[in-house]
């Protein structure tokens, strides 16, 4: 069998494809990347969650009024003998732990949010106004290790949007985490346009209950502030309540946010039908809005957000599209099944 290479041109030619292909290999091998096998998170499994309540304290015990008694015309009442007086009182004082008993019960029992995945991630779809025309991506990546949580979230424009305006926001939060939930120690934010870049930091010191901000204005810390960030997996008892309030801080000022509090609303997502939990922000006329909805199947992580504009106009919606979590077992010992 021949191979047409009897001839010296020939023979010339397949030399230099080798050499052109053994040149190829040196300089471009490098760069050549095998496809990653490590496994993506799997998605979270619906489950109906009870919502997060205050403790019940039980209604105090009305003491019973004394029978009405015959008047006695005979000798007068004799004076308690020390011995009974001591009984009663010994019978009080025995009485007076039991009541904080039962109320202790109560708070132990308070049902609490789900407990939070050690890693978790969260897509969602940016939408102009309430249509379907996407503008941009936001994904939240959550991990919880040895009682610390680092939470983020990168939101940039996509498609026909990103050749208008090119946008990017990152936005990073950091703390303890304890069957509690999240207590935010850090946030940071950077907003990426073209014109320019915009960064904004500040540090929360719950022992010296102090923000301290990266301009250098420092102020009180009111308990359980969250960042802007975190407080989508952290708001406070939810059940039995019309109105919800928390003290929120953007990475510029700290503010507080009430909210009311509309339950089991069913909303359309790429993911079917979710139950959820409305909070819409009350806010004055001349104030940015924002409605929040968090799944009651998904661990109350939140699904949508709403953004209005100070005269009301819905300026953009972020939509879910994709969950997905591993070692869903964090660190709460309240899960509430």
């Amino acid at each position: 069998m021949k191979f047409g290479l009897d001839s010296t041109p020939r023979r010339i030619a397949l030399a230099i494809g080798i050499s052109l292909l053994l040149h190829g290999l040196m300089l471009w091998g490098p760069e050549i990347r095998l496809p990653s096998f490590r496994p993506a998170l799997p998605t979270l499994t619906a489950k109906l969650e009870a919502l997060p309540a205050e403790a019940v304290k039980p209604k105090p015990r009305h003491k019973p009024s004394p029978s009405a008694q015959p008047p006695v015309s005979a000798a007068p009442a004799a004076s308690p003998q020390p011995d009974v007086a001591q009984a009663a009182s010994a019978a009080v004082a025995a009485s007076a732990p039991a009541a904080t008993e039962t109320i202790a019960s109560a708070t132990d029992h308070a049902a609490k949010r789900p407990p939070l995945p050690q890693h978790a991630q969260l897509t969602f779809a940016i939408n102009k106004g309430t249509s379907n025309f996407r503008v941009g991506e936001a994904i939240h990546t959550l991990e919880i290790k040895a009682g610390r949580y680092v939470l983020k979230s990168a939101t940039t424009t996509v498609g026909l949007a990103r050749l208008f305006k090119s946008y990017e926001l990152d936005q990073y939060s950091n703390g303890s985490y304890d069957k509690d939930g999240l207590h935010p120690e850090l946030f940071t934010e950077e907003r990426i346009e073209k014109v320019a870049t915009q960064r904004n930091a500040v540090e929360l010191d719950r022992t010296a209950q102090q923000a301290r901000f990266s301009n250098g204005i420092e102020m009180e810390l009111p308990p359980d502030t969250q960042d802007i960030l975190s407080v989508l997996y952290q708001f406070p008892p939810l059940a039995r309540a019309e109105t919800t309030a928390v003290s929120v801080c953007n990475g510029k000022k700290i503010e507080q946010y009430q909210f009311a509090v509309f339950v089991n609303e069913t909303i359309d997502t790429p993911l079917g039908k979710l139950l959820t939990v409305h909070l819409r922000k009350i806010h004055g006329p001349d104030e940015e809005g924002l409605e929040i909805w968090l799944a009651r199947e998904y661990r109350l992580f939140p699904v949508k957000m709403r953004f209005l504009e100070r005269n009301g106009d819905i300026t953009g919606e972020a939509v879910i599209t994709d969950i997905r979590v591993s070692e869903e077992q964090g660190a709460r010992s309240d899960a509430v099944n």
